[in-house]
């Protein structure tokens, strides 16, 4: 052996990969696993270069998006776990099938406000603290704390332009519907990716002309945030809108609904994927249902009823989480039952309904949080 390489650790290290180009490199990476690649990045200097690129992780996310999954949070033990399965595989069960659970991946951290996952992370709140995560690698991220006595309301977007993620934060004095109108306030914004170092990101205080308080989670689509909310108006009464976020810009803008459609307390009214746009669905908790779709700045009406529905959930609560790719409404509970947690899938044209149990998330779970089209990805906090 040449005695250069021999006493050389990165000449050694990379010979395996020599013969092979990077992009084909880059190729065969992005076909694992998340879980693999993340641990694969100490294999050496070149591969931990290609994985960390940015052109390696919008490869993985392009073929990430034609394997969708459903991901599922919850506490246990003190401890939060991440679960995600196929999102093809399970509404294709019959009804008798079910999943184990894999308990692998999980955090000490309790929050429940737990934001729509965003090209693969998750941003949540944990008590009084803001934390980013990426379930795929286990890696989180505590951002600085805001200095507020307030409620605090969060939402996760990414900006494809200048590739960064934002958290979005504000403060609110009272969330009740029924209450005086109240607005939210001391809007502040933490930026990650791009050229922003870690260690001097800080959260910076924008300004919001739009007055409204959120009303329901938060939907990032191309660049937008969008959130239920009621606004007040001049005659000092609250109207539903939605609010669009433009995350490059940091502005608000309204998106009027429906005449007559109204944002709902509680659960009742919630924003969901369906088909990759932004819906929103309001419930009736007895298998019918409207969903009001957003197209282009256009709405568009589609009444669901589920056959056989209180055979099939009994007297728990579902909601409509939106509809994957096939078409299929996917609704979940916001609480497990026994020792299984249910989803069911119901296909309109085919007039199919299928129940799958995943097995293990309701022993000793309470709170069980669900998501549609979560794309798994190496990225690195």
């Amino acid at each position: 052996m040449d005695k250069k390489k021999e006493n050389n650790p990165q000449m050694r290290e990379d010979e395996s990969s020599i013969y092979l180009p990077e992009d084909l490199i880059a190729k065969i990476l992005a076909n694992l696993p998340s879980k693999s690649v993340a641990k694969l990045i100490v294999v050496s200097k070149l591969w931990s270069s290609i994985i960390l690129s940015k052109s390696f992780i919008d490869l993985y996310l392009e073929r990430s998006v034609t394997r969708p999954c459903f991901l599922f949070t919850f506490r246990r033990d003190n401890r939060r776990f991440f679960h995600s399965i196929s999102q093809e595989a399970a509404p294709s069960c019959s009804s008798t099938s079910s999943f184990p659970l894999s308990l692998d991946t999980w955090l000490s951290l309790l929050g429940y406000s737990v934001c729509p996952p965003v090209r693969g992370l998750i941003c949540y709140q944990d008590l009084d603290k803001v934390v980013i995560s990426n379930p795929s690698t286990g890696q989180f991220l505590v951002l600085p704390k805001v200095e507020t006595k307030r409620r605090r309301i969060s939402f996760f977007g990414y900006d494809p332009i200048e590739d960064k993620y934002k958290v979005l934060c504000m403060t609110v004095l009272q969330l009740s519907y029924n209450s005086e109108p109240v607005v939210s306030e001391e809007h502040q914004v933490f930026t990650l990716g791009g050229a922003q170092k870690k260690k001097a990101a800080t959260w910076r205080t924008i300004a919001c002309k739009l007055p409204h308080i959120p009303a329901t989670k938060g939907l990032c689509f191309n660049g937008v945030v969008y959130y239920g909310a009621w606004s007040k108006s001049n005659s000092d009464r609250k109207g539903s809108v939605i609010v669009a976020f433009n995350v490059r810009l940091e502005e608000f803008t309204r998106v009027k609904l429906p005449i007559g459609v109204e944002i709902y307390k509680s659960r009742d009214s919630e924003l969901v994927n369906y088909q990759r746009k932004v819906a929103l669905a309001n419930h009736s908790y007895k298998g019918n249902f409207e969903l009001w779709v957003l197209d282009k700045q256009e709405w568009s009406k589609i009444s669901v009823v589920v056959p056989s529905w209180n055979d099939l959930v009994g007297r728990s609560l579902f909601y409509c989480r939106g509809a994957i790719s096939s078409g299929e409404f996917i609704f979940t509970p916001s609480f497990s039952d026994g020792s299984f947690f249910i989803i069911i899938s119901y296909d309109s044209k085919e007039e199919i309904v299928r129940r799958v149990g995943i097995e293990g998330i309701g022993d000793g779970t309470h709170y069980v949080t669900s998501f549609l089209d979560y794309v798994e990805c190496p990225i690195f906090l």
